[in-house]
């Protein structure tokens, strides 16, 4: 179960990134259609523009939350399933942030800042995963001598 958190945890990054990315895609997709002057664009052009990026941040959402799942399932400590607790927030906020941003554009801009966190978030866990916790390694106690 724990290599099936680490790879999940590598996912979930990856996953954070790419839709940062469709963000991006959407954001340009929209401008290349704004290109002209007195130009518009339908709920539909948007939507061509960032359907990917609305529609992939509900599975990183729940990606998320599997991530916590298989954590508490494969006993990782406290500490980390802090940090996911955390994570599981900040992806739920990120969600809720985009509903109301739509409404009230002064809170998406809260969106983009919240996604920099949640990346940031996932490279540390990522990282100590992948580096096999070097932090837990130098606070455990030295082993016995034989």
């Amino acid at each position: 179960m724990k290599t099936l958190y680490k790879w999940w945890a590598a996912v979930l990054l990856v996953a954070v990134i790419v839709q940062i990315g469709l963000a991006g895609y959407g954001a340009f997709y929209v401008a290349e259609k704004l290109d002209g002057e007195g130009s518009s664009i339908s709920d539909k052009g948007f939507e061509d523009g960032f359907g990917a990026h609305i529609g992939f941040g509900y599975l990183v959402w729940l990606f998320g939350i599997i991530f916590l799942i298989i954590g508490v399932i494969a006993g990782i400590g406290r500490w980390r399933l802090g940090r996911h607790g955390l994570l599981a927030l900040l992806l739920t906020l990120q969600v809720l942030l985009a509903w109301f941003g739509s409404e009230i554009p002064a809170i998406g801009f809260f969106h983009p800042v919240n996604a920099m966190v949640i990346a940031i978030l996932l490279v540390w866990t990522v990282h100590d995963l992948w580096r096999g916790g070097a932090a837990a390694r130098a606070s455990a106690p030295p082993p016995a001598a034989a």
